[in-house]
Order: structure tokens, then C-alpha cells, then sequence
């Protein structure tokens, strides 16, 4: 019985203590206000000068943009500079340790991680320096301008303060306007792709004509828009058979009406490729993956669908195998719910007759889901005749066309916007093919209703 005395007071001093926490953190919490370190605004501040890592950087805005200026002159991480600046405004003292310090070393702070200083709007200044971590890793010492006052600031601002000139300085590998670019060229093991953009369609102008891959291209544009130097190896590019660079593994070069920018990409050492944009006195290290897709071919950027038509957006198709040919057509409903139906013409019908819209979306599905698997760059053999030929009408005045050949288990699709012609599974053609067979087939007879039984007769009657 003692006991289980024991445990409940153990339990009530718990409870007991837990609330006391908790209605001490929550009150501090509510009336507790921290000191901000500096009283200035990140958007009032003009000129920044970061010793850390060895390096000294001097940064300027004008016009609203940041710009390196030493130790050298170039372009500056606007995500970085700007982390560091919001740091700085926002920056909190979480305690005071030592108001009058004499001896700074055992803080850290005698060789500061990072000393920074700024200037702002109307001659402001202030001055930061970062010490060492405390002993439970949750705080920095610092000091704020040239007293001996200690203070503590969180650990986290560490991410954004201390900084080298690498960090601070524009790391995009290639640097253009995205939204202006109207042409890409590759040049790889020896061949170029040329890439053109109208509007918002991509085509292949070289080697040969083809529809571009949207997707893919804009993929490309962004890696090379986004991707960043992991590091700076040189700034002597006279030295480029040490890299790879006298020969380079790819190039590409990217266009904007006259501008242009090229990126040339050498030998890759464990996951690093070296690199050099050519407006840029500089050798530089990038991710290796980034820069084997560099090196793709030109049938990459070429659209694998065989159709740009899609099954929703389908007006008719005129199927043709060998002599003949049936046209399709879709009819827009109407009416408050409209539902589309659509008619069927050619030979084996005796008269425009409507099919079932659910079959024919079927077989619209396999048309539009027939995708090359490679591209050959000569057209089938003279005189292989067509297995089936298709014509299409879409999007509201849209037309386009591709035949289809057999070439063992292959199937070479040629259009006539397009050089060479693409190879799929001869597979995927012949199911489409039983697709509109399956639309074709006439309707079911209606079944006769079954017959009544006849009538039993009626029992004899009995004689009494």
C-alpha cells in the first residue's frame, strides 16, 4: 500500500512540475521581446564588406541589383547576398554574456568566422562579428560594432553570415534571359543539333526537319539556367588540354535574337565535369550528370509521338488501308448536357452511319498513344506499301498526317513535315488497327422478343 502512495505523489510532483514549465514558458514567450541587434531595414542597405573564409568581399547595390566588386568585379548571388542582408535586419540578441569583455579569444571572436559590415540609406553603418559556438551548440557569441560587449545570437544564422567570395558571387554556369531565348545549338561526338524556337513551338532544323520535344528542350533551357559551378579551378584558360577543353565533349551554345551564350564542357572527374563559358575568363567544376545530358543527341529533342492530335480534341479522321478509305467525323452535341457522337463514311457501309463514341474513343486513344521508339534517318525502301495512312483535322482548323510501313517487327511511320521516319513496335500499330475495326463492326441485330407460351387448355369438366 506504501507503495502505491509512493508513485501517486511521484506522479503529482510530475504533473505538478510540468505545469510550472509550461506556465513559465508560456509567459515568457508572451511578454518576452528580444533586442534586435541593429536597427536598420534589409532593403535600406547599400554596401556590404565580409571578411570570412579567408576571403575579404566587398558588395554594392545599384538600381535595386547586387553586384560583387572585390575581390573582383562580376555579377553577384542575388538568394545569397539577399539571406545574408534579411539576416542581418532581423538578427536577435538571445543574451548578454559579458558586457565589457577583455579577453575575446575565448569567445572566438578575437578571429572572428565573420566580420561584416554595412552601410545603409543616410550613412548608417553597423558592424558584426561571429565568434565560436557555445558548449551546447545552440549559440554564437558575438559583437555588434567595436565595444567589448559579448552576446549571443542563434547558431542558425551562421547559414546565412558567413560567407566567401565563391558563395557570394553569381554561380549560374551559363548566364542568359531565359525568356528571350529562340535557339539552342549542340554540338556533340561530332555532330550539331539545332534547335528553333517559334512562339512556343520547337522544331529540329538540324541535322534533318523535325518536330521538337517541348518538354524536353524547355527542360534543358532550365537545367543550363539553374545549374551552378561547384567550384572555380582556374582563371588561366590558356591551360584547356589539362581540362579536356581544347576538345570539348559538348557545346552548346544558346541564342537570343543576336546575343548568345556558349558553354563548353570538358573532361569529368569523379562526378565534377570541368567547364568554361566562353564570356568568362574562368575554368570551373559543375555536376557531372548536368553535363552528360549536355552531350545528347539530336534525336532526343525530337517529339516521340506520332501525333500532336489528342483524343478530346479530334474533329475527323480519313483512315486509308490499301484501296480504301473511311472518314470519321465528329459531331458536336447540343442542348444543355451536349454529348458528341460520331459518323463513319467509306466503303462497307452503305450510308453514313453513327458509331458508338465510346469505342471510337478507344480506338482515338491507341492512334494518339503511338510513340516512336528511335528515328531512322532514311525513309522506308521504295515501293513498301503503306499498311495504313492516316489524316487528322483537330484543334478548331489543325491538319496532320502519317503513313505507316511494316518492316519485320517494326513499323516506320513517315510524315511529310518530318526528314527520315520513325520506328515503333509494329505491335502497337496492329492493335490500333483492331481498334477501328472493333468501331466498324455493324451493330448487333436486335434480338425478337421471345414468344408467349401458348395457353394451357382448359381441364375437361367432370361428370357428376
Amino acid at each position: 500500500m506504501r507503495g502505491v502512495w509512493s508513485t501517486l505523489a511521484l506522479v503529482a510532483v510530475a504533473l505538478g512540475l510540468g505545469a510550472y514549465i509550461y506556465f513559465v514558458d508560456s509567459t515568457r514567450t508572451d511578454t518576452e521581446t528580444k533586442e534586435k541587434v541593429f536597427a536598420v531595414t534589409a532593403d535600406a542597405v547599400e554596401e556590404l564588406r565580409v571578411v570570412s573564409k579567408g576571403d575579404t568581399s566587398v558588395l554594392k547595390k545599384a538600381n535595386g541589383a547586387w553586384a560583387l566588386v572585390e575581390p573582383l568585379a562580376t555579377d553577384a548571388d542575388t538568394n545569397e547576398v539577399t539571406a545574408l542582408v534579411n539576416s542581418l535586419a532581423s538578427l536577435e540578441l538571445n543574451r548578454e554574456v559579458d558586457p565589457s569583455a577583455t579577453d575575446l579569444a575565448q569567445y572566438g571572436l578575437a578571429a572572428p568566422k565573420a566580420d561584416i559590415t554595412f552601410t545603409a540609406t543616410g550613412g548608417a553603418t553597423g558592424r558584426l562579428r561571429l565568434g565560436d559556438a557555445t558548449p551546447t551548440g545552440s549559440d554564437v557569441y558575438a559583437l555588434k560594432g567595436d565595444d567589448g560587449r559579448v552576446f549571443l545570437v542563434s547558431t542558425f544564422a551562421e547559414t546565412s553570415l558567413v560567407k566567401s567570395a565563391f558563395d557570394l558571387r553569381d554561380k549560374r554556369v551559363l548566364r542568359f534571359e531565359r525568356d528571350q531565348v529562340d535557339g539552342l545549338e549542340i554540338t556533340s561526338a561530332g555532330a550539331t543539333a539545332a534547335l528553333t524556337r517559334t512562339n512556343s513551338d520547337w522544331r529540329v532544323t538540324a541535322p534533318s526537319g523535325a518536330r521538337g520535344d517541348y518538354g524536353a528542350i524547355e527542360g534543358l533551357l532550365t537545367r543550363l539556367s539553374t545549374t551552378m559551378m561547384s567550384g572555380i579551378e582556374t582563371t588561366d584558360v590558356s591551360a584547356l588540354q589539362k581540362y579536356g577543353l581544347d576538345a570539348p565533349a559538348a557545346t552548346v551554345v544558346v541564342k537570343a535574337g543576336s546575343a548568345s551564350a556558349t558553354i563548353a564542357i570538358g573532361t569529368t572527374v569523379e562526378g565534377k565535369a570541368f567547364a568554361r563559358d566562353l564570356a568568362r575568363a574562368m575554368i570551373f567544376t559543375m555536376d557531372g550528370a548536368v553535363a552528360t545530358e549536355l552531350q545528347k543527341g539530336a534525336a532526343e529533342y525530337r517529339k516521340k509521338d506520332v501525333f500532336d492530335l489528342r483524343a478530346f480534341s479530334a474533329q475527323q479522321i480519313v483512315l486509308t488501308r490499301g484501296a480504301d478509305t473511311l472518314t470519321f467525323q465528329k459531331k458536336a452535341g447540343t442542348g444543355e448536357n451536349p454529348v458528341d457522337t460520331w459518323t463513319v463514311t467509306g466503303p462497307g457501309t452503305a450510308a453514313t452511319r453513327e458509331v458508338k463514341s465510346g469505342l471510337m474513343e478507344e480506338a482515338l486513344n491507341k492512334l494518339t498513344g503511338l510513340r516512336a521508339r528511335t528515328f531512322d534517318a532514311a525513309l522506308p525502301a521504295t515501293g513498301t506499301a503503306p499498311i495504313m495512312t492516316v489524316r487528322a483535322q483537330f484543334d478548331e482548323g489543325k491538319t496532320e498526317e502519317a503513313s505507316f510501313a511494316r518492316a519485320g517487327d517494326d513499323a516506320l511511320v513517315v510524315r511529310p513535315d518530318e526528314a527520315g521516319a520513325m520506328r515503333l513496335d509494329i505491335t502497337a500499330v496492329e492493335e490500333t488497327l483492331q481498334a477501328f475495326d472493333t468501331v466498324l463492326a455493324p451493330p448487333a441485330p436486335a434480338t425478337p422478343a421471345p414468344a408467349a407460351p401458348p395457353a394451357a387448355a382448359a381441364p375437361p369438366e367432370k361428370k357428376p
